[in-house]
């Protein structure tokens, strides 16, 4: 079977650690590009490695020649440096750009004044303004972020918040498992969807940390996240589904990455 050759950038994030496991797991060839400094002793000593400077163009240039599939698995700070591949590619054989795009996506006008989404956008409309294929992968919400309190759910400290009314999107379903999986009712916090849009507007005015939360809570609550995933949908052959009672009740939850504290105090201060 023939295979296309991929790069991937962005290897010891908690998602894109599983996702290039993965990737390196279906026997495509891949090479691991990575930034002077990383470490690189998590990847198989069969892995091709090669240490970039993405703002040195040559360099960059020099280690894609070989490459028809670019993939970004960066995270929040590493957004901008994508920038530096679509400058590179032109000069190169790479066939397809994905961009990093791990959780939810804006899908309003207010979602793309998000600092991160605003980034996130940027880098595929100039990909595809230089002519670069670019495929997105919208992954949706992370469930595992989303229950360390980033959504309004703090799995590890059975509280939950409820955006509106009524939390569209399984919110009795949560609460109802978090009570399970205590033995106690979650503390319960009700925010009107006038407050949730207070906060998004004071947030992004001052480009705050929590907008991207806020934002994300709202979309939630009043039931437009599903837009965020688009409309084609693939479904994974073998890929078996989960629901809210197996992640919680039965403990198949995966731990989070830990949180800078700066953020874990502000998200703490929206549990009020």
């Amino acid at each position: 079977m023939s295979y296309n050759r991929i790069a991937v950038y962005g290897h010891r994030g908690w998602a894109s650690s599983a996702i290039v496991n993965a990737l390196i797991s279906s026997s495509a060839p891949i090479k691991v590009l990575y930034r002077p400094g990383s470490d690189v002793s998590s990847l198989p000593s069969g892995v091709s490695k090669v240490e970039v400077d993405v703002e040195n163009r040559q360099q960059l240039i020099d280690a894609l020649r070989d490459i028809d599939i670019v993939i970004s698995l960066v995270g929040h700070e590493g957004v901008e440096r994508q920038h530096a591949f679509i400058k590179a590619m032109p000069n190169t054989d790479v066939k397809l750009f994905v961009p990093s795009e791990l959780g939810m996506r804006a899908h309003d006008e207010q979602g793309r004044r998000v600092p991160l989404m605003k980034a996130k956008e940027g880098v595929q409309q100039v990909a595809k303004a230089a002519g670069i294929r670019t495929t997105a992968i919208l992954v949706g919400c992370l469930i595992e972020p989303a229950f360390a309190g980033i959504l309004g759910v703090d799995y590890l400290g059975n509280r939950i918040i409820f955006t509106g009314d009524k939390f569209k999107a399984t919110g009795q379903e949560i609460f109802s498992a978090l009570e399970k999986k205590y033995g106690t009712s979650p503390q319960k916090f009700t925010h009107s969807l006038e407050k949730v849009e207070n906060e998004i507007q004071a947030c992004i005015k001052v480009g705050n940390r929590p907008t991207l939360a806020w934002w994300c809570r709202k979309a939630w609550g009043n039931g437009t996240s599903v837009k965020s995933v688009g409309e084609d949908i693939w479904e994974v052959e073998g890929y078996k589904k989960t629901n809210i009672t197996e992640l919680v009740v039965d403990g198949k939850l995966e731990s989070y990455k830990d949180l800078p504290p700066p953020l874990v105090s502000l998200l703490n201060d929206t549990f009020h």
